[in-house]
């Protein structure tokens, strides 16, 4: 007599065939002409929602599926903080293969939105069907554990305007043995060490301003930035 054990080695996607997850409990899955998606056509998701001040959680949820016998493709929208983002993944029938995570793209919203999909086994039907969910109905939401959300870098990268080269990534900045860098918090401070002062002091200081002092011609302003009255012109580092 043989024995069905299939389900004693059945890995997390194909629990997720019989189940509601990646969606939230109770998600009827019930499209708009009140037609059910199988669970098995979406067993994985996870989704990374970027946001500035975390206030609440984001709520994503899934808004169509598309199948045809050459394709699938799954679309997504993320609502946070009054700010809306979307994003969708197309494979062919051809290079599909269950239970593989698929990159989600960006269709519409802030650039540092991602995340991954894996469809189950899929039955590639011989005409194309569409499943669209309405996004303002809780019927295919997508779980909280499923979406994580993280605050995008401040400075992406550093733009030389005259060369054009840019630094991106960990960057390592180098100061003269004169400059005292110091870090409080998020605020970074530079300072002169002391005896900079009269290291650095022009030989001019004190004479009479002319036309040729000393021989050179002094500061006046750096990118049109014209110094206070105390003579200071302050850099910020942003």
């Amino acid at each position: 007599m043989s024995v069905y054990t299939d389900t004693a080695i059945a890995q997390f996607e194909n629990d997720n065939a019989l189940r509601d997850y990646p969606f939230r409990e109770g998600c009827s899955l019930v499209d708009d002409q009140g037609r059910t998606l199988s669970r098995n056509v979406i067993v994985d998701l996870h989704m990374v929602v970027p946001a500035d001040v975390v206030s609440d959680f984001p709520i994503v949820k899934m808004t169509s599926v598309h199948l045809s016998k050459s394709m699938v493709s799954a679309c997504f929208m993320s609502s946070f903080n009054g700010k809306t983002s979307a994003l969708s993944v197309t494979v062919s029938a051809d290079s599909f293969r269950p239970y593989i995570p698929y990159r989600l793209s960006k269709l519409v919203g802030s650039q540092d939105v991602g995340g991954i999909v894996t469809f189950g086994e899929i039955e590639f039907p011989g005409f194309p069907e569409t499943y669209r969910f309405d996004p303002d109905k809780s019927n295919a939401v997508v779980h909280a554990c499923c979406v994580a959300v993280s605050k995008p870098a401040g400075l992406r990268r550093i733009v030389d305007r005259k060369s054009g080269e840019s630094l991106s990534g960990d960057v390592k900045i180098d100061f003269s043995g004169l400059i005292k860098p110091s870090r409080s918090g998020n605020v970074f401070s530079l300072e002169l060490e002391d005896g900079a002062a009269e290291m650095l002091m022009s030989k001019c200081v004190g004479l009479q301003e002319s036309a040729d002092i000393c021989g050179a011609t002094p500061i006046r302003s750096i990118n049109g930035i014209r110094p206070d009255k105390d003579g200071n012109i302050v850099l910020w580092f942003h």
